[in-house]
């Protein structure tokens, strides 16, 4: 009787150790479910206060979808745009009005404005950094000094006009409507 409890008894160690991981689990795999949690948490705070980008329901609707759309260079869906194609792509659906697909060509169109003066809808334009006074970059002004364009790193985001990157580069505005 004492082999078969010394046996059922060595029986169940081997059952558990065989089922136990052969290593603890990486931080890093806990760490990558908190920063997976984050972004979407993110994502869901950016989805909440889209729907309040201008405080303008006609420009809202139009612009919210496009929040999150990943960067791509010559691109002009939803599932990837760049600067100007996005704003080539809202002034089409919003108001039907075709403007040239090239930043230069959006640039060189247009009545210019004074930044004092900006209003939801005109659009602002950046140089390069290193060549600032090449244009190179196109948003929309969204109010509250604010812009919405297709960043290379962010995708579609909305950004201050003052912000330490786009501040020096900013070339001007113009307005189509």
């Amino acid at each position: 009787m004492k082999n078969n409890s010394q046996l059922l008894l060595c029986a169940a160690l081997l059952f558990f150790v065989s089922c136990a991981p052969l290593r603890p689990l990486a931080p890093q795999s806990s760490e990558k479910q908190q920063q997976g949690s984050q972004k979407q948490q993110q994502s869901s705070e950016k989805q909440q206060n889209s729907a309040n980008i201008t405080g303008i329901a006609e420009w809202d609707n139009v612009l919210s979808p496009w929040l999150g759309t990943p960067y791509l260079y010559g691109g002009n869906t939803k599932s990837g745009v760049d600067c100007s194609g996005f704003v080539s792509n809202v002034y089409l659906e919003k108001e039907g009005m075709r403007i040239p697909r090239t930043t230069k060509e959006e640039f060189e169109i247009g009545k210019s404005v004074n930044r004092a003066n900006l209003i939801i809808g005109d659009l602002v334009f950046f140089g390069k950094k290193g060549n600032e006074k090449k244009v190179n970059h196109v948003g929309i002004y969204v109010g509250n000094e604010k812009f919405i364009h297709a960043s290379t790193s962010e995708g579609v985001t909305v950004t201050s006009l003052d912000n330490s990157y786009w501040k020096p580069l900013y070339l001007g505005a113009k307005r189509y409507l």
